[in-house]
């Protein structure tokens, strides 16, 4: 008869992040600051799921904020709201939204809301920023320090070198970046992490 094996010692959980401190809210941003802004605002304004978003919006095309996009921001918008209008169409049923829209170009022809509601985001005058390879360089100094994917670093790094006073954006990871004043909208309905 065998002698029972000693019990095996579990290691240790990793340890729980802790939790982000709250980011202040978007309305709270200054009259006449510079703010960076992400998709996520500009998605959640378009598909009226934040009255924040709208509101900040609203802010920048009276001239009270100066309101930043960086050009992969603008990219990243128009193919959100291509796959959201997909979406609606019902269009798409696989998990990769994006793979199946771009096996099908006589759908992707189809598309016409999408682009009513660029042109409508271009006449908002919010300023489009481009960027270029001092940007990228920052942003994969930023993405070592902070952790962040490529377009969120590269959004803090247009902020940092245009001096924004502040960074508007939904996304948590944004917030936690040291070095930057992100103000966010309270979570809006049905939020997707997506954006």
């Amino acid at each position: 008869m065998n002698a029972p094996r000693p019990a095996r010692k579990k290691p240790p959980a990793p340890a729980k992040p802790h939790p982000a401190p709250s980011a202040p809210p978007l309305p709270s941003i200054r009259g006449g600051a510079w703010v960076a802004v992400d998709t996520n605002i500009l998605v959640y304004a378009n598909q009226r799921r934040s009255p924040e978003c709208i509101s900040f919006l609203e802010r920048c095309a009276s001239g009270e904020l100066q309101g930043v996009v960086p050009a992969p921001m603008v990219a990243e918008l128009a193919h959100a709201l291509m796959l959201i209008e997909a979406r609606e169409n019902n269009w798409i049923e696989r998990g990769n939204p994006a793979r199946t829209l771009s096996e099908r170009p006589d759908l992707v022809r189809r598309l016409t809301r999408y682009e009513a509601r660029m042109r409508e985001f271009f006449g908002i005058g919010l300023r489009i920023e481009p960027v270029g390879t001092a940007d990228f360089l920052e942003a994969m100094r930023i993405q070592k320090e902070a952790g962040l994917l490529t377009n969120d670093a590269l959004l803090l790094a247009v902020a940092r070198r245009l001096n924004c006073e502040a960074v508007a954006s939904a996304d948590r990871a944004i917030a936690l970046a040291p070095g930057f004043a992100v103000f966010s909208p309270a979570v809006p309905r049905s939020h997707d992490q997506s954006v």
